[in-house]
């Protein structure tokens, strides 16, 4: 006699997908890939050992150390290391992007020089919209009347500045002219004077002004006089000088052998 001993089953428990890590090649790749890790499960320590890890074997491969027929130009790999180093946490984004290049080098869909042609790009894409040049340092300077501005500095977006200058000094911008401080002529108002850079409300012929160039290369001039204190809206290079279109024939006051000169000072605020 024979039994037949029926088993229930219940359902099957789902296969869970083993993540790879490390360097990888499947069978019809051209060349091995490296696979980052889960960054964001892991601890603080572990996962800025990963991130260590992951550049290591980024900068390999692209310095081509691997011999695998891929080396980025050693300019982009240098650009691409000092933002790594200051920025660290950029590494994660960064490995998972180049993985899927490396993937799709080795599976032919785009040329190894594609990929090199990325990598040159990153030093300015990972920087994309920051601003790293602060305007923290005070300058005490003065003020040249003989060019249309002076100096250049680097601000960024929402810094802010504060400008003055002395107002015991005189000078003047023509040779029939007032005499003047950094206020400018007051019976001179600029408003509208298109040969002027400074031409808009409370501006006035000679006084200080500031102009603001932006990171597209726009540029914006603010009436300054003694002082005046200055937002960036955008990351730019501001300068300074006198709303003035003719330098030849300005001159200092002077008095007993004592020739004035206004003093200009910049600091942050």
């Amino acid at each position: 006699m024979i039994f037949l001993l029926s088993l229930a089953c219940g359902p099957k428990e789902p296969v869970q997908k083993v993540l790879k890590v490390g360097w990888q090649q499947e069978e019809a790749w051209s060349l091995g890939c490296y696979f980052p890790p889960e960054y964001e499960k892991m601890l603080d320590l572990k996962r800025s050992e990963s991130r260590e890890i992951s550049m290591d074997a980024m900068m390999m491969q692209w310095k081509g150390q691997r011999a695998d027929g891929v080396q980025f130009d050693e300019k982009s790999i240098d650009g691409i290391e000092l933002v790594l180093l200051s920025q660290p946490d950029k590494i994660e984004k960064l490995s998972r992007e180049n993985l899927e290049k490396c993937k799709q080098v080795a599976t032919g869909v785009i040329s190894t020089g594609d990929w090199i042609s990325w990598g040159a790009s990153l030093p300015s894409t990972l920087t994309a919209g920051e601003c790293r040049r602060h305007f923290e340092d005070t300058v005490f300077d003065y003020l040249e009347i003989t060019v249309d501005f002076q100096n250049s500095f680097p601000i960024c977006k929402d810094d802010e500045i504060r400008i003055s200058g002395t107002v015991k000094d005189q000078y003047r911008i023509s040779d029939d002219g007032t005499w003047m401080n950094v206020d400018g002529d007051q019976n001179l108002p600029s408003l509208g004077k298109e040969n002027l850079p400074c031409n808009i409300e409370n501006c006035y012929d000679g006084m200080l002004i500031l102009k603001f160039t932006d990171e597209d290369g726009r540029d914006t001039v603010y009436p300054v006089g003694s002082e005046f204190i200055f937002k960036a809206p955008l990351n730019g290079v501001i300068t300074y000088g006198i709303n003035d279109d003719t330098f030849y024939d300005n001159i200092w006051y002077q008095a007993g052998g004592l020739i004035d000169h206004a003093s200009v000072e910049l600091s942050p605020r």
